[in-house]
């Protein structure tokens, strides 16, 4: 699970460039950080489109691939730096080396396609994932850690958690294979 998230390595539906997120945000959310900037976010598996692990995800740690997609949803600007992104939907890929608990050697790449209230696009932001160790309980959580490197939000530091729909005895006995899943994610 961990490697999924934190290797996340998103895949867009159109090419991206590096400026094409910056040119499409809404005032206050590209180009230049905001010291202060801060989005919080609910965070999803699609219905019926799990994160996808090949090979499975078991107790011992080897490595895998991650593909996905996720649903961001409710986006809230505490401080009100980012009041134009609402929501947004996430495409994913990464590697890593995996264990039902913990995520090592992570490299991922996720782009995120940002939408208003009205449901418009307003922006497309890249995010990277990397990790030389991380342990955590919930592996997939590894996958919200990152950086935003283009776009709306860029230089805001990535972290979140995901609640698998199964259970750590799950993924020890049977593995893990497909991961859906609910929890949060904060940008800044």
């Amino acid at each position: 699970m961990n490697m999924a998230w934190i290797i996340a390595v998103a895949t867009a539906a159109g090419p991206l460039s590096a400026d094409a997120g910056s040119s499409l945000s809404p005032p206050g959310v590209g180009g230049a950080r905001s010291p202060s900037a801060a989005l919080t976010c609910a965070v999803t598996t699609p219905p019926g489109r799990p994160l996808v692990f090949r090979p499975w995800v078991g107790l011992a740690p080897r490595r895998a691939a991650v593909r996905g997609h996720l649903q961001l949803t409710d986006c809230t600007s505490p401080d009100g730096s980012a009041p134009g992104l609402r929501s947004g939907w996430v495409a994913l890929r990464a590697t890593a080396v995996l264990s039902c608990t913990s995520a090592r050697r992570v490299h991922g790449r996720a782009v995120i396609t940002w939408f208003g209230g009205d449901g418009r696009p307003v922006g497309t932001s890249t995010l990277r994932s990397r990790g030389d160790h991380l342990a955590t309980q919930r592996p997939a959580d590894a996958l919200l850690t990152g950086a935003v490197t283009a776009g709306p939000l860029r230089g805001e530091q990535t972290h979140g958690g995901i609640t698998p729909g199964t259970g750590l005895l799950s993924c020890a006995t049977q593995g893990l294979e497909r991961l859906p899943g609910a929890g949060h994610m904060t940008f800044g």
